[in-house]
């Protein structure tokens, strides 16, 4: 149900808010994720566009409507009209976005976990690689996946090997580090690709390798696009979505159980971008 009114008052404690609609009194009720977030602009009592639940139900001495998401904030007076939050925007920017990104690296990555008994700080090391490159009409040209071997070898623990399903035996054959590096350092200045990728880990994790490999950092941070934020902002979701769960919410398609490969999970999120960007463009 679409509410729209001025905020009159607002109850902290309770994450309510009364709202003066067309000539009604509404109280609207929402989670600490959201209050959190929109809180700050409650202040000066602005105007509320926001999707509800359909029933009221009792929260402490008030019956609300719970508030799914909000569409749009705005304070607006003789002197001016200022917008705190608009999602139309946002969805607008989500679309000039897909629509400017050419050649693209699809990548995930697997990390080294802390050990069951470890006690020093963990720094996470990158144990396996996927990557699928698509070119500008969205045709695959390289696809490629390996283990690494990590620099230090308490980074193949017990955790590490089980979350994988791996063998150390299985690393024999795995790529360097360096061979990743290179492989990663050839798409960015010969394709000039956009990296994307599931989550922030990724990113993070790659920009600490470079530094624990003594190596030269690569122009990933203004070409990296988590699409799982992008997907989160566009929804107007607060809550952190899953790889596998996106697909199949996407898709209406039942896969089987996830396994932790990172190939295969690089495909997946080019899946879920092709889905996510046939809704966007046709919204």
């Amino acid at each position: 149900m679409k509410i729209y009114g001025k905020i009159l008052t607002t109850f902290p404690k309770d994450r309510i808010i009364k709202v003066l609609g067309k000539n009604r009194i509404y109280y609207l009720y929402m989670s600490r994720k959201l209050f959190r977030d929109f809180g700050p602009y409650f202040l000066n009592k602005p105007y509320v566009f926001v999707n509800t639940e359909a029933e009221k139900k009792k929260y402490n001495h008030f019956y609300c409507y719970e508030i799914d998401y909000f569409n749009k904030i705005v304070e607006s007076n003789i002197r001016e009209k200022r917008v705190y939050y608009n999602i139309a925007t946002i969805r607008n920017g989500v679309k000039r976005l897909i629509n400017k990104t050419k050649k693209k690296l699809f990548l995930d990555l697997e990390f080294s976990l802390p050990s069951y008994y470890q006690t020093m700080v963990h720094i996470p090391e990158i144990v396996q690689y996927g990557m699928v490159l698509e070119d500008e009409n969205g045709d695959i040209i390289f696809e490629d996946g390996s283990l690494v071997k990590p620099l230090k070898k308490h980074s193949l623990n017990l955790r590490t090997l089980k979350f994988l399903s791996k063998s150390r035996e299985d690393f024999d054959n795995a790529c360097s580090y360096i061979e990743f590096y290179q492989l990663l350092e050839r798409c960015i200045e010969e394709e000039d690709v956009k990296i994307i990728a599931w989550g922030r880990n990724d990113i993070l994790t790659m920009e600490q390798s470079f530094k624990l490999n003594h190596l030269k950092p690569l122009d990933i941070r203004n070409r990296y696009i988590n699409i799982m934020q992008v997907i989160k902002n566009y929804y107007n979701s607060k809550t952190d979505l899953g790889l596998f769960n996106t697909y199949q919410m996407f898709s209406g398609a039942e896969r089987e159980k996830q396994h932790h490969d990172a190939l295969e999970d690089a495909l997946m999120t080019r899946e879920i971008y092709r889905m996510f960007k046939n809704i966007v463009l046709n919204e």
